[in-house]
């Protein structure tokens, strides 16, 4: 109840910051206490332990606390030097990202457009077990549906490369900061304000759906829908079955029997896979963090 009234009396803006400012922390260490136990003693304890990567991701959080990455390559990211920028046309933050302009949501500050791009950065490192592709060249010509596109960072990186991008994004503070990032692209670029499901109503759209004038081949999707991925692929049945040269770079991190449920449900309909180097932590478990998927 408590929360619900929170919910309604506090814009989100100011329920992010704050969250963003101490909330977030005490409820993380609440949540993540018994994990915090356990690593501490791998860290001490470990050389009785047997070699595995859980048992090294552990070790590595006893040692230097807990983090959605549990690798070395996380320092390298920790002090670089990011300088964040004001747009007064458009009253937007924004950094130059691989000499591009990425824009945020008009109430970032900017520590949190510091926070959030040096986060950005790490998990599309190479050896991230986030990162989408081994490399952006496999989406040369393709067509890109950026499911769950957020601030929009990686099709930023393959704009120049892609045949045409669309980008799927339902939250409204988004929709700004995207639309600017992308303004010198919008021939190529298609926004669409709706969620990627299983059905087709309101606010909810199927790939399938969607996809039905269009060409089904030389495409790539990427997901990343906050646990909604197993319901946008029972959407996406007659793309996947159809489609040729067609590639997939899938969340599996979001729910605990993602990653065994969609390397089944990709294989159904001809696609080889493989998931991402590492482990995640998310959610008080370790997890891979993506699948990618491949299909002539």
């Amino acid at each position: 109840m408590l929360t619900t009234l929170y919910r309604k009396v506090l814009p989100y803006s100011l329920r992010k910051s704050l969250y963003d400012l101490f909330v977030g922390k005490i409820v993380f260490f609440f949540r993540n206490i018994d994990l915090i136990i356990k690593a501490k003693f791998v860290f001490l304890f470990g050389f009785l332990l047997p070699k595995t990567e859980k048992n090294k991701t552990l070790r590595f959080i006893g040692k230097h606390g807990i983090t959605s990455y549990p690798y070395d390559y996380m320092f390298e990211y920790e002090n670089i030097d990011i300088k964040v920028e004001f747009d007064n046309d458009l009253k937007l933050p924004y950094v130059i990202h691989n000499q591009k302009k990425l824009y945020f949501p008009d109430f970032y500050n900017v520590e949190k457009v510091i926070k959030d791009y040096r986060a950005l950065l790490t998990e599309q490192d190479i050896r991230a077990s986030h990162r989408y592709v081994k490399s952006y060249n496999e989406l040369k010509n393709k067509t890109l549906l950026d499911i769950g596109s957020a601030e929009g960072i990686f099709a930023l990186d393959t704009i120049e490369i892609v045949k045409d991008v669309i980008i799927f994004e339902c939250e409204q503070y988004w929709l700004k900061p995207l639309r600017a990032s992308f303004a010198p692209w919008k021939e190529k670029v298609k926004f669409v304000e709706k969620y990627v499901g299983d059905v087709t109503s309101g606010k909810f759209i199927t790939i399938d759906d969607f996809l039905k004038d269009y060409p089904k081949e030389n495409l790539f999707l990427k997901m990343d829908i906050e646990g909604a991925e197993c319901k946008a692929l029972e959407g996406a049945k007659n793309t996947l079955q159809t489609s040729k040269n067609t590639q997939l770079a899938i969340c599996t991190y979001h729910q605990p029997n993602d990653p065994e449920y969609i390397a089944d449900f990709v294989s159904k309909y001809g696609f080889q896979y493989e998931f991402s180097d590492g482990l995640m932590y998310w959610e008080k478990r370790f997890s891979k963090g993506l699948i990618r998927c491949f299909k002539d």
